[in-house]
């Protein structure tokens, strides 16, 4: 019964590296939903437990890891689903290889490679260990930032072709290996096919994650790049804005002694519906004057007010309680965590059928805390969805939520999103706590 008990471990553990590794070395999307994946991997224990007593070496076990993950890549892709298939190989390959490293170095030492792993049972839990308390850290401290890291992260054509063509060789030198008793060649030469096999695995399984940390790095700095092109946009704009608010101030400031006349003589003349009409208009001329929203720093004020102008064309406004003031925060900084902040906003109201469009922003400030809160309504879609923090909550949240982090965190501040229930109706709001010293 511990066999298999075990062999069900160890099948979920396959299965599980192969979606962390189609995850964030291939980039796949998989499904969204907490309860979809759920369905997913009972369905998979089922079929596990049922094969387990009619299986008794064990393969067709293994096998269903393999068609299970085969399925997961052909329900979630939109497209190429056929060929998405082929990916199963390089990235058994790769798990594979990882593995055969310590049997290679085994046989090092020893007569037979069939020996080792004929005994690998003894020695194989240490593998089991490792892998859930990796597991576990990898969900507890880094899953939810590399999310919102690689929200938007693909993989071009070469670095697709470099990997798969690593993943094909790395299985096919793995399975060389284990055969390599086989092979008629003295015992001197196998130990060496086996100790060079050691140092090319390594060596190729530390280029494959080399070259997608510095895939991830190139598009952080396009990002950045971009950032700066719009952070020089809006400026542009606010200043566009704000010398046609000047025009307009100095024309009505150059009118105003005619209507103080005019209103003087209409009053002499007792025509005070007149009256009345015309400081109704004049009324309108000097509010329409006045459209932008302050929050006390130039820079914000230059970002929001141009994310209020694309707003208002879908019948969204902007409201901002508190003042911000001065920052000590580097331009670019700032425009990421409020351009991105915004952009959410605006795009989840925007694709909403909530009559009430409203992005919120608010301030406060106590000593050298800068508390910013963005709020706005979206429509719910269940309580299920109510502790939902990543973009798994399908309420358009999470582009830029990377980036926003990164900039917070650059101040040892703190950000969080969620979901909160206020009446009948759902917000999503995201926090920013900065601690800004001067001299940061």
């Amino acid at each position: 019964m511990f066999e298999k008990v075990y062999m069900i471990m160890g099948c979920t553990e396959l299965l599980l590296l192969m979606i962390l590794i189609g995850k964030y070395i291939y980039f796949e999307r998989f499904f969204g939903h907490l309860r979809l994946w759920c369905v997913y991997l009972v369905l998979f224990l089922l079929f596990e437990i049922l094969l387990c007593f009619y299986d008794k070496e064990g393969l067709v076990q293994i096998a269903l890891s393999f068609a299970f993950f085969s399925a997961l890549i052909f329900l979630t892709r939109k497209s190429k689903k056929i060929r998405g298939l082929f990916i199963v190989i390089p990235i058994a390959g790769m798990i594979f290889s990882f593995v055969i490293i310590p049997v290679s170095l085994l046989f090092l030492f020893s007569e037979s490679m069939n020996s080792i792993i004929d005994h690998s049972t003894a020695w194989l839990w240490i593998y089991d260990v490792i892998f859930w308390i990796g597991f576990y850290l990898f969900f507890w401290k880094v899953k939810n930032r590399l999310d919102e890291l690689l929200m938007n992260r693909t993989l071009s054509n070469w670095e697709r072709t470099l990997i798969n063509m690593t993943g094909f060789f790395l299985f096919i030198f793995t399975m060389l290996l284990v055969c390599v008793d086989d092979f008629k060649i003295t015992s001197f030469y196998a130990r060496c096919f086996a100790g060079s096999g050691i140092f090319i695995i390594a060596f190729l399984e530390a280029s494959i994650i080399a070259m997608v940390i510095q895939g991830n790095g190139k598009v952080y700095f396009q990002q950045a790049a971009v950032l700066n092109e719009h952070y020089l946009k809006v400026q542009l704009e606010h200043f566009k804005t704000y010398q046609e608010t000047q025009r307009e101030t100095r024309r009505v400031y150059h009118d105003m002694k005619n209507h103080i006349s005019c209103l003087h003589n209409l009053i002499l003349q007792g025509r005070y519906e007149e009256t009345g009409n015309y400081l109704m208009d004049l009324n309108t001329q000097i509010q329409n004057i006045n459209k932008e929203l302050y929050t006390g720093n130039d820079i914000v004020d230059a970002i929001i007010n141009e994310k209020l102008s694309n707003a208002l064309k879908d019948q969204i406004s902007i409201s901002i309680d508190g003042k911000l003031g001065y920052l000590p925060v580097d331009p670019i900084d700032l425009c990421t965590i409020f351009s991105n902040a915004a952009d959410n906003g605006i795009e989840a109201l925007r694709d909403s059928l909530i009559s009430d469009k409203m992005l919120e922003i608010q301030f406060k400030r106590q000593g050298e805390m800068q508390w910013i809160m963005f709020r706005n309504q979206v429509k719910r879609r269940g309580p299920a969805l109510i502790s939902v923090t990543t973009k798994g909550d399908c309420i358009n949240h999470g582009f830029g939520l990377g980036n926003i982090r990164m900039a917070v965190e650059k101040y040892k501040g703190h950000m969080e999103y969620r979901l909160e229930n206020e009446g009948d109706l759902q917000y999503f709001v995201l926090e920013i706590l900065l601690f800004v010293h001067n001299t940061t």
